[in-house]
């Protein structure tokens, strides 16, 4: 069903959808021993929930299980905690229309930029910090750094950058006597690299740091033939965008709303 079937959305992460089944709050509609939808949204880290995953089968309307699962899902919620905010990034128009009829609201917008792989890429100047390839040791103290410079929903949990790590095909910390200053993840097919994420510590923002890790990715991207690189970042972070403009990416068009549902006591 997860694959197959006539409506699904999946949450743009590392981790696989199974992950999430039967991880509350998750719901499912079954019906003669055949599950005909699924709903998964489990907090991760815990200060957000995102809905990870919702798959409807072809024998009910996605609208119809939306309604059923949603209500179910949110009941759990109120069993456990008086604050609830959950957020999902909508891919495809029939999903968008079920949050907005739920009480989501839109608060953002994630926009993909690209850089096409060039020779040169853009001198590097001397560092006062070491870009090193990233360990798995390092995983917590990258976690303190993500959680440091994102605020939510936009934070990882450690087992999200585990996740991320295991699956990247670069990874680099940058490093000075302080400690790790930022890192990046990035992941590759065929001849495309995407820039999954990239953070610095805020104490460190806005001397090179991050555009230090961009380059040595770009510098990576030629060595190994590549011909693009894609990044994802939010519409209203200029901070992030002047930095990716200055090295060379530009706007493909594609934008994914982000929504949040948010209760309070």
């Amino acid at each position: 069903m997860l694959y197959y079937e006539q409506a699904v959305h999946r949450h743009l992460d590392w981790r696989p959808l199974l992950d999430w089944l039967g991880k509350a709050p998750f719901g499912v509609i079954e019906e003669n021993g055949v599950i005909q939808a699924a709903l998964a949204c489990p907090s991760d880290p815990p200060e957000i929930a995102w809905i990870r995953l919702f798959a409807v089968g072809s024998g009910i309307s996605p609208r119809t299980a939306w309604n059923e699962l949603w209500q179910f899902v949110l009941e759990q919620f109120s069993e456990t905690q008086s604050t609830v905010q959950i957020g999902a990034i909508s891919l495809n128009g029939w999903f968008q229309g079920l949050l907005e009829e739920s009480g989501f609201v839109k608060r953002n917008e994630v926009i993909v930029l690209i850089w096409k792989v060039t020779v040169p890429v853009p001198a590097r100047e001397k560092l006062s910090f070491e870009i090193r390839p990233m360990t798995k040791s390092d995983l917590p103290l990258v976690t303190q750094v993500d959680h440091l410079a994102f605020s939510p929903p936009w934070q990882l949990s450690e087992n999200g950058i585990k996740a991320g790590y295991d699956q990247a095909a670069v990874a680099m910390v940058a490093e000075s006597a302080d400690g790790i200053l930022g890192y990046q993840i990035s992941t590759a097919m065929n001849d495309s690299a995407h820039l999954a994420r990239l953070a610095v510590l805020p104490a460190y923002q806005n001397q090179g740091i991050g555009a230090a890790l961009v380059k040595a990715l770009q510098v990576d991207c030629v060595r190994k033939g590549l011909r693009v690189l894609t990044v994802n970042t939010q519409a209203d972070n200029l901070a992030s965008l002047h930095l990716y403009s200055k090295l060379d990416f530009h706007p493909t068009g594609e934008k994914y709303p982000l929504y949040l549902f948010e209760r309070y006591p």
